[in-house]
């Protein structure tokens, strides 16, 4: 059986859709979610939906019985509460008998970024490496569907700023990655342990201003800023403090390039590469109301 967690989110929820369209049915198929009662269309068609908080150690225990792969799909909140919830749910798996985790991490896990979410991650991965299970990394590059957020009200002032500099990474959609996941999850076997979900090809955020433009019809131009005026003006918008320091360093991550690279891995494991982002722009941009 595959469990996937987070199965009510907006990751998880498309990773589970894969998995049903990739089987052609719902058997074999089970979702963690924290509110059943929010999974009932799952639980209609025969997906196996089981509580699964990841503040309560014996409920994941009890959700991960008979499970044989696990698609741990990382939680959201400040840094350490996120690595305590991936512990409990590691060390829930470990006591569980699950056989091999797949977990959704980050393209960036370097000791010296900038970025809070390369640090979860960072910890989250040994964890695992030190959990004796057979585990497989699946780290995600930037999700495309967070463009128009970093662009704002790009589309009616003409610019947007982030700290983000000259620096480049690829963008991929939510939907595509957790097709990707899906695959990784469903193969009897995969060739590596560490797979880097990417576009096949790097822009900065002054080629993401031009996909958008030419999307939209309207003129558009990046600014940079520095990230800590970035993070003071996402709390001055009423952004938590931690989500506003997170935010800022993953773009000061991208500064700092631990985002340029790309990867063939995406088309391995699904048997094409992803949208490039001129296809992605269009549809997040060019129907957008004023």
């Amino acid at each position: 059986m595959i469990l996937v967690t987070g199965a009510n989110g907006q990751l998880g929820r498309r990773i589970v859709e894969h998995l049903i369209t990739r089987f052609g049915s719902t058997a074999g198929i089970a979702a963690g979610v924290r509110d059943a009662g929010k999974a009932a269309d799952l639980a209609a068609r025969g997906i196996s939906v089981r509580p699964a908080d990841f503040d309560r150690p014996a409920q994941l225990a009890a959700a991960f019985a008979g499970v044989d792969k696990l698609v741990l799909v990382s939680t959201d909140g400040p840094r350490e509460q996120r690595i305590a919830q991936h512990r409990n749910a590691i060390g829930a798996a470990r006591a569980a008998g699950v056989r091999h985790i797949l977990y959704t991490s980050f393209l960036d896990v370097a000791a010296d970024s900038p970025a809070e979410f390369a640090a979860v991650h960072r910890a989250t991965e040994a964890d695992l490496a030190a959990s004796g299970l057979k585990v497989t990394l699946l780290r995600n590059t930037l999700y495309a569907d967070f463009l128009p957020m970093a662009l704002g009200d790009a589309l009616r002032t003409g610019r947007f700023s982030l700290p983000a500099g000259a620096g480049k990474a690829s963008f991929v959609s939510r939907d595509e990655l957790a097709e990707a996941i899906a695959a990784a999850a469903a193969a009897p076997c995969l060739a590596k342990d560490v797979y880097e979900l990417t576009g096949q090809a790097l822009h900065d955020y002054h080629q993401v201003a031009a996909a958008a433009a030419q999307a939209s019809g309207r003129a558009l131009r990046y600014e940079p800023v520095g990230a800590d005026d970035y993070a003071a003006a996402l709390a001055g918008h009423g952004l938590p403090d931690w989500l506003a320091s997170a935010l800022a360093g993953m773009y000061a991550a991208v500064a700092a390039g631990k985002f340029a690279r790309v990867s063939n891995d995406f088309a391995a494991l699904v048997g094409h590469p992803p949208r490039p982002l001129a296809c992605v722009a269009q549809e997040l941009f060019g129907a957008r109301p004023d």
